[in-house]
């Protein structure tokens, strides 16, 4: 049952984007102006101006719901999980790994 509710999840998100650029083309919604060169821009704004290009999109909601754990670990915790990331030992990368076995 999860994964039909993440898939329907994601298809309602894809139809608002879908919907939010009919508008846009319709001229019922205006487009944001791009962000003025020069001048640091709210966050915010640039992710909302680049959502309206159609240059990014909503992440899917399995994104959010690890987002959301992630937000709520402690301060701790989120930096001993870097640290792991950051030593972690040499060795070869899934990329070498999968390229290998496929020969």
């Amino acid at each position: 049952m999860r994964k039909i509710e993440l898939e329907l999840a994601e298809l309602r998100t894809r139809l608002e984007r879908l919907e939010r650029r009919v508008r846009q083309l319709a001229g019922e919604e205006a487009e944001l102006p791009p962000p003025t060169p020069g001048m640091s821009p709210d966050p915010q704004y640039i992710i909302a101006w680049l959502r309206s290009q159609g240059l990014i999109s909503e992440p899917p909601p399995m994104a959010k719901v690890h987002a959301q754990r992630w937000e709520a670990l402690s301060e701790e915790e989120k930096q001993a999980i870097q640290w792991e990331l950051d030593h972690l030992p040499p060795g070869p990368m899934a990329s070498d790994i999968i390229i290998e076995n496929r020969r």
